[in-house]
């Protein structure tokens, strides 16, 4: 598994000159691409030689859309491919490999209807992302709060996750984040075992910490902690277990806020070094 650092999920907006030198001496392996460098050839091709300089490679692919938003009209869902296109031939020239999107545990329509629904853009993302030789996954969110936000719920969980990826077909994965695992399955090792069954299917790790003194149902999704801040979550044993089944899989903070906020207000090193203590931690 490749150590990998988010700038998007960190707040950070360093340039690229100064979280590079950062992130390979704290130890990270991969620094996943902005969305500046799919856009703009000759950016991408400056940002890449960056990277090799401090030997380090490309991390996450950015997505152009929200794919398997319930409001995301067939008219924009056909635009935001067309965009998908020229990025996916631009991280095939950069050597980027990795991809994921969110799927929302609620929708207007039922969830037979909202399922086919959902397979079929599935498919249109991933046909696209593999002629390119990037590997997709798919992401479940746990808090209960976002259920709710739709007439009707839908897949909130791995289980329900891998039944869309497979009915998906062409090699689609998971992307596993503890924080939504625990939201949905309060920390049981079930679906922990079942993804260790699916081990190379996992084609990105999220770790992080939850807020105490709130039940694992009463979970906000844009309030978490850095990996091992609170106790609330056990990411180091679903990140032990994982690298001891062999996944290749990028693996890397997610905290949202706060810690957005306090790391984009560092300098790029002191953020830099701050997720890389909180993911050492996790296996000290």
């Amino acid at each position: 598994m490749l150590k990998t650092l988010d700038t998007s999920m960190l707040g950070l907006g360093h340039p690229i000159e100064e979280l590079a030198p950062a992130a390979a001496k704290y130890g990270f392996q991969a620094i996943s691409a902005p969305a500046s460098v799919l856009e703009d050839r000759a950016a991408g091709r400056e940002a890449s030689a960056v990277l090799l300089d401090n030997g380090l490679s490309w991390g996450l692919m950015p997505m152009p859309a929200d794919f398997y938003h319930w409001e995301l009209e067939d008219s924009a869902f056909k635009g935001a491919l067309e965009t998908l296109r020229r990025w996916a031939d631009a991280a095939r020239v950069l050597g980027i490999t990795h991809a994921y999107n969110h799927v929302w545990p609620c929708s207007s329509r039922g969830f037979d209807e909202n399922f086919a629904w959902t397979v079929e853009r599935i498919r249109a993302v991933n046909g696209i992302l593999k002629e390119n030789g990037v590997a997709y996954g798919l992401e479940f969110l746990g808090p209960h709060g976002l259920r709710e936000l739709a007439g009707c719920q839908f897949i909130h969980s791995l289980s329900g996750a891998l039944a869309l990826a497979d009915a998906a077909g062409g090699g689609v994965g998971i992307a596993f984040d503890t924080f939504h695992w625990y939201c949905s399955q309060n920390g049981a090792m079930d679906d922990v075992a079942l993804m260790e069954q699916h081990i190379d299917r996992l084609v990105a790790l999220h770790i992080n910490d939850g807020v105490p003194g709130r039940d694992f149902s009463a979970q906000q999704d844009m309030e978490r902690r850095l990996p091992g801040e609170t106790g609330v979550i056990d990411a180091g044993t679903v990140l032990e277990r994982f690298k001891r089944r062999g996944s290749s899989a990028l693996y890397m903070a997610e905290p949202f806020e706060p810690w957005r906020t306090r790391l984009g207000a560092m300098t790029a090193e002191e953020a830099v070094s701050a997720v890389s203590r909180a993911i050492d931690r996790l296996t000290a």
